[in-house]
C-alpha cells in the first residue's frame, strides 16, 4: 500500500509542480509544496496504521480566541 501511495504522489507531483516550476511561479510552489508534503506525510502514517489525532479542537480554541468567544 505504501508503494502505490508513492507512486501515486510522484505521479501528481509531477503533473502539478513541473507547470509552476515552468511559469516561474514561486509563491504557489513553495505554498503547494508544503500542503503536498503534509498530505503525503499523512497519507503514508494512516496507511501504517498511525493514528493521527483530529484537529478540531486546536482549530476550535484559535477560532474562539480570533473572534472572542
Amino acid at each position: 500500500m505504501v508503494i502505490l501511495i508513492i507512486l501515486v504522489y510522484i505521479i501528481i507531483g509531477v503533473v502539478e509542480i513541473v507547470p509552476l516550476v515552468k511559469k516561474n511561479q514561486k509563491k504557489e510552489l513553495i505554498l503547494y509544496s508544503i500542503t503536498f508534503i503534509a498530505a503525503f506525510i499523512m497519507s503514508i502514517l494512516l496507511s501504517l496504521g498511525v493514528k493521527i489525532p483530529s484537529p478540531a479542537k486546536p482549530i476550535e480554541k484559535v477560532v474562539k480566541m480570533i473572534i472572542g468567544g
